[in-house]
């Protein structure tokens, strides 16, 4: 039977975000987006840049505000990738693309262009998008047929890649490679596409069910549950060895893969994922395939979920009751590699300290409400050997922290109390940690974070700079708005 596609073309404007990016939580992981918005499975991560739907909070969800967020990991900051009425499901991210389903069709959006495109077939369901630069693929359901489909951004072609009278799900691509599941008669299979040659492969027939691939070049990994509980499996496409990645006998769910690194959610630590699976209170797990170690990157008591990964970078949904909360975790030896690179003399260190910062005559200010936080943005020169930070308030019940975030990765976080005194001020002072050393080069994020607020409050900020060999008085600059406040 024919097909009849269309592609709609649609020009739209990128709208940035009027509200401060959030969060920074710990040593290892920060917050980046704090809300109460249900995120689901929604989470997307590509080439330092991570994508999220929110969701209104109308108690009727078809009145929903359905925007797409990105919170770029160089520049700390999170802006309004687009908001439009489509009701956004199964997001993926491939570089300024980024692709989603409402149920009739798949949109794709080029956030350079400000161009959002429509794919829709009349009559079809559409489901699962994957995206791998200009590459698009998504399954298609019509009157009992099943169909996996393909665009190519650039060239707008688009073509049927497979068609099944079972189910298809969960499509995921690398390169010219898609792997999916494909129902069985008695049991799932798991089946790979070279989208060059056409030429189809079973990389797994076994009994039981098999959900959630992901791929990245000749690695896959999905969920398993061949013996009981899905189970984190990895398959070398050279080698075609299958094997479990961190065996249990509890559930462990949506896998993700980014070179040598395997994240997953876990539920051997909670009583909740032996036998049957309820979401919530499962750790997130890292595999380095490569140091052939595991660790628990996020724990199970702040309900971690639906953990993505690219690069050295991890991210996922977590939070306590009703929030639904952002976090972004660096994993140490990706760090470590990075510092590697550097020019001698670039380990940085950074402790409190009790005296105000030098070089503040001249201040600016803003403003900050409860839970928000308010980014920056700095570049030492590469002379630099130390850099120190000052944060004042004037409410005595108010609680504002302080989160410095340098180019390799490293996080500190101070409150008023790490500086022994409480005076309503945050001081922390960064230097290069070895004699004669440089701070490290790049950009510097830095981040202030109503902690406890009631209402707004008035804040000032300012950062002090020292070179190496000076005797003078440092040179400094502040941020901030003008206003009224402390002096």
């Amino acid at each position: 039977m024919k097909t009849i596609f269309f592609v709609l073309g649609i020009v739209a404007l990128i709208l940035f975000c009027a509200v401060p990016c959030y969060g920074a939580d710990s040593f290892e992981s920060y917050l980046i987006a704090k809300s109460n918005s249900y995120k689901y499975n929604t989470i997307a991560c590509d080439d330092g840049n991570i994508a999220w739907v929110e969701y209104g909070g109308d108690s009727n969800p078809g009145n929903y505000s359905r925007v797409i967020y990105r919170y770029n990991i160089s520049e700390g900051r999170k802006d309004v990738v687009i908001r439009d009425p489509s009701w956004k499901r199964d997001l993926a991210i491939s570089g300024n693309r980024y692709v989603w389903s409402d149920g009739r069709g798949i949109f794709l959006y080029d956030s350079t262009q400000g161009k959002l495109t429509f794919l829709y077939s009349p009559g079809n369901q559409s489901s699962s998008p994957c995206i791998d630069r200009s590459t698009v693929l998504w399954v298609d359901y019509n009157k009992g047929n099943y169909s996996l489909e393909m665009y190519n951004a650039m060239s707008g072609m688009h073509r049927i890649v497979v068609s099944s009278a079972t189910p298809l799900g969960e499509p995921a691509v690398s390169g010219d490679r898609v792997v999916f599941r494909e129902a069985g008669p008695a049991n799932d299979l798991m089946v790979l596409v070279n989208l060059t040659t056409m030429e189809k492969t079973v990389l797994y027939d076994g009994p039981g069910s098999r959900s959630m691939p992901a791929i990245d070049g000749d690695n896959v990994v999905w969920a398993d549950g061949s013996t009981g509980p899905y189970q984190v499996v990895l398959y070398n496409l050279k080698s075609g060895v299958l094997k479990p990645v961190s065996p249990s006998g509890s559930f462990q769910m949506y896998p993700d893969i980014s070179g040598s690194l395997i994240v997953w959610e876990d539920y051997r630590n909670s009583s909740a994922g032996s036998f049957t699976f309820q979401r919530g209170r499962g750790d997130i797990l890292l595999y380095d395939m490569a140091a052939n170690t595991t660790k628990i990157i996020a724990e199970g008591q702040y309900s971690p979920e639906f953990p993505r990964i690219s690069g050295g970078f991890v991210v996922w949904s977590g939070g306590n009751e009703d929030t639904h909360d952002i976090f972004l975790y660096r994993y140490p030896e990706t760090r470590a590699q990075d510092l590697l690179g550097l020019q001698e003399g670039t380990v940085n260190s950074a402790a409190p300290t009790t005296v105000p910062t030098p070089g503040t005559r001249v201040r600016y200010y803003s403003t900050i409400s409860k839970g928000e936080m308010e980014w920056y943005s700095l570049e030492p020169s590469q002379k630099a050997d130390r850099i120190s930070f000052e944060l004042r308030w004037n409410d005595p019940t108010t609680a504002l922290s302080l989160t410095l975030v340098s180019p390799g990765g490293s996080t500190w976080h101070f409150t008023d109390a790490d500086d022994t005194r409480q005076d309503r001020a945050v001081r922390m002072t960064i230097s290069s940690g070895i004699p004669k050393g440089n701070l490290e080069p790049g950009k510097w994020t830095v981040a202030v974070t109503g902690d406890s607020v009631n209402g707004t409050v008035p804040y000032d900020l300012c950062w002090v700079l020292n070179k190496k060999g000076q005797t003078e008085e440092p040179t400094g600059f502040c941020f901030g708005s003008p206003a009224s406040g402390r002096q």
